[in-house]
């Protein structure tokens, strides 16, 4: 399992925020639909930010180290 299987598996959901937010990309979970993080360039660090926001920094590398590297840059 990569990160983004197993963030799709967790509920994430990419989408696109639009212009304006320094990135097109964004994520909101389906625990908090009403809330969305935008901003960032790709679907993997909109991944990778979500993976760090859900478990915290450090927890998060370990939770990486975990997942196959094809998806963790």
């Amino acid at each position: 399992m990569n990160l983004e299987q197993f963030a799709k598996d967790a509920g994430v959901e990419i989408f696109d925020c639009g212009e304006g937010w320094g990135g097109r990309v964004g994520y909101r979970t389906k625990d908090s639909s009403n809330c969305a993080v935008c901003g960032f360039r790709t679907a993997n660090a909109a991944y990778k930010r979500w993976l760090e926001d859900t478990f915290g920094k450090h927890a998060g590398k370990a939770v990486a180290k975990l997942l196959k590297p094809s998806n963790v840059k």
